[in-house]
């Protein structure tokens, strides 16, 4: 058994020497008052570790700069197509004007 580095000898002896001094109503007491703590110190370190969490992960959002990469996208899409012939083609899909111009 190893309890915070403390073995069950130890464990043991520590208790022996706290009843001895305490007596056994104030030892009860004493030990609930360490639970509570141990409780707080627990919820605690819990906020720390969300806030913490938190401030790294809007750090990471700040970082990040989602205009610039729509601004590459659009600008990889404008290259590689060619917007007109894709605007003329959703506005006239089965090509009328092509057809009227050819009879």
């Amino acid at each position: 058994m190893n309890f915070f580095g403390v073995g069950g000898f130890e464990f043991l002896l520590i208790i022996f020497i706290a009843l001895f001094f305490l007596g056994p109503k104030r030892l009860i007491f004493g030990l609930r008052k360490m639970r509570l703590l141990y409780t707080q110190l627990k919820k605690q370190r819990d906020e720390l570790i969300s806030i913490v969490t938190e401030a790294v992960d809007i750090e990471e959002l700040k970082k990040l700069d989602p205009l610039n990469d729509i601004k590459k996208d659009i600008k990889k899409i404008e290259s590689s197509t060619k917007l007109d012939q894709i605007i003329d083609q959703v506005n006239d899909p089965f090509d009328n004007k092509n057809k009227d111009k050819n009879s």
